[in-house]
């Protein structure tokens, strides 16, 4: 068990792991009230500009499986300088691109250094950090996790109207730089110890997976496809807010900063609820959504209404269910194993994030109106998580 270090060690390490966590988000986010403009900035399509961030997340989920893995067997130092050199790289890319193949290739190459620093700095705390201490920096991570969303998009307005398309994309490049002068300077006090032998690690791992895999996959699939619906809202609110209701991109970041609040207010709310098991929260959170989403989709079939207030007040509900519903998978899929906890964590991550570009890339590619769009990817991705968790029901009870 790691003793507590000390009070500015622990802070400056927290920031610059929170920092390397949220990056993804950021340059994600930061660039969504500017589709329009981006897609004729390259001549493209404004559902190319869309499909970019379903390409991102793809990479970004590939990356954090796989470092997740590697980071209990390599230094994990190292591994993080390297995805964070990654990133850069394709931050550059995509600032300076001049074709929207160049573009997505830059936010592919943005996704594969970007998820490193999720998986490794979840290791590096689980390590470092006294229980107390990894409390309250997973908290602060959490917090950042929710917050990331709502301000990137006010950021990338300010920045997009007062400096430019490209600028927006150079205040990423800047927070990763400064990502990278915060590692650089904790090095030293970074100890990248082994917690277990490898062997000890890898026989667990098969052990764990020959057992558990259809479950695992299960809850992770399960909680995957709500986290979808969360994206499949990130990827269409600008087209509808913006583009079709002729909102400005100020509200349309206020719109997304109330979401946020949702989700938040889902988590709180999850804490409350310590009576009821994970699992049944879960489940009820996807009903829940699944009900609405009906609703929803019958009240725009049958009256014709599809209203922003209509939407967004759908979408509000739907994110305070998934604020409740997101910590309970994560808690799911840790109670498998407390050796495997590392690849745990990344497999989350990883069906979180699959679940993401899933959401993205079916809400643009549905050729419907936006807010017909998002619904049918809500209703679809919500059915398919209650149909997952009544067979996760199953396999507990055998």
């Amino acid at each position: 068990m790691s003793s507590a270090i000390s009070r500015p060690l622990f802070y400056g390490l927290s920031v610059t792991f929170i920092l390397l966590a949220v990056l993804g988000q950021l340059s994600t986010g930061i660039y969504t009230p500017f589709f329009a403009e981006l897609a004729r900035l390259h001549g493209a399509n404004i559902t190319l500009i869309e499909k970019s961030v379903a390409i991102f997340l793809i990479a970004f989920a590939v990356s954090q499986l796989l470092s997740g893995i590697a980071c209990d067997y390599l230094n994990k130092a190292r591994l993080l300088q390297s995805g964070l050199l990654l990133f850069i790289l394709g931050t550059l890319m995509v600032a300076f691109a001049n074709s929207p193949l160049l573009f997505l290739t830059g936010r592919v190459v943005q996704g594969l250094g970007g998820g490193v620093g999720v998986s490794v700095t979840r290791a590096l705390s689980k390590q470092l950090f006294s229980p107390q201490q990894l409390n309250v920096s997973l908290s602060l991570t959490n917090i950042a996790f929710a917050i990331a969303p709502a301000v990137a998009p006010i950021l990338g307005t300010l920045t997009g109207e007062w400096l430019g398309l490209r600028a927006i994309f150079l205040v990423v490049l800047g927070i990763a730089l400064l990502a990278f002068g915060l590692l650089f300077a904790v090095a030293p006090a970074l100890n990248f110890r082994r917690t277990h032998d490898s062997l000890h690690v890898m026989r667990d791992t098969f052990t764990l997976l020959k057992s558990s895999l259809s479950s695992i996959v299960l809850i992770g699939s399960a909680s995957g496809l709500l986290y979808g619906i969360v994206f499949g809202f990130v990827t269409v609110s600008p087209l509808l807010i913006i583009n079709e209701h002729g909102y400005s991109k100020g509200a349309f970041s206020l719109f997304s900063l109330l979401a946020t609040v949702c989700f938040v207010l889902g988590s709180v709310v999850n804490i409350k609820l310590s009576r009821l098991c994970a699992l049944r929260k879960f489940t009820l959170s996807g009903w829940g959504i699944l009900g609405l989403s009906c609703i929803t989709l019958l009240w725009i079939t049958v009256m014709g209404a599809d209203k922003l207030w209509l939407i967004l007040s759908f979408s509000y509900l739907a994110f305070f269910l998934a604020g409740i519903a997101m910590p309970c998978s994560v808690l799911l899929m840790l109670d498998f194993s407390a050796t495997s906890a590392g690849l745990l964590a990344a497999l989350t991550g990883f069906f979180h994030l699959t679940g993401a570009s899933a959401g993205a890339y079916l809400v643009a590619m549905i050729n419907q109106p936006p807010a017909h769009a998002f619904i049918l990817t809500t209703t679809t991705l919500s059915l398919c998580s209650v149909i997952a968790c009544a067979f996760i029901r199953i396999q507990q009870s055998d």
